[in-house]
């Protein structure tokens, strides 16, 4: 709710905000948890609660879908919302690619929310990403592997 919310007021201010939610198979996001580097158990992510803090509560995961690489075909921006494990930005997100095998692989990410731009970096779509603390919003850029 909070991204969503934050999302209006930066395409209020002009930021493109283009990704929806996605809708996945128990399967797809067991997959993209995985790529991620987090574990799964019972078929739920344990996220920053289970690595860095393990008496944070639990996490709350979001999955937009966005066509970053103007292929036609939606990458995924995993978010991850805890206000303990993340403080004042309150989430972090991890871009998500799918790979030829079907498997999805972490190309990026940050602590912030995640705003697709218009800019093109090597034909890839352009990332802003920060909160309602950080006064410059730093973009993440696709350097033809990964986003930096």
């Amino acid at each position: 709710m909070v991204a969503r919310i934050i999302a209006v007021v930066m395409t209020l201010a002009g930021v493109a905000a283009t990704a929806a939610p996605a809708t996945l198979s128990e399967a797809e996001t067991t997959a993209i948890y995985t790529g991620a580097d987090f574990v799964v158990r019972g078929g739920f992510a344990m996220g920053c609660n289970t690595t860095s803090n393990t008496a944070a509560p639990a996490s709350r995961f979001t999955f937009d879908s966005v066509d970053l690489s103007g292929d036609g075909n939606p990458e995924v921006i995993l978010t991850e919302i805890n206000a303990v494990c993340f403080g004042r930005q309150t989430q972090a997100f991890s871009i998500m690619v799918r790979n030829a095998d079907g498997s999805w692989r972490k190309v990026g990410g940050a602590t912030g929310i995640a705003v697709p731009l218009d800019t093109r970096q090597s034909g890839w779509r352009d990332i802003e990403y920060g909160g309602p603390v950080l006064k410059l919003r730093p973009v993440l850029h696709w350097d033809g592997t990964n986003y930096q």
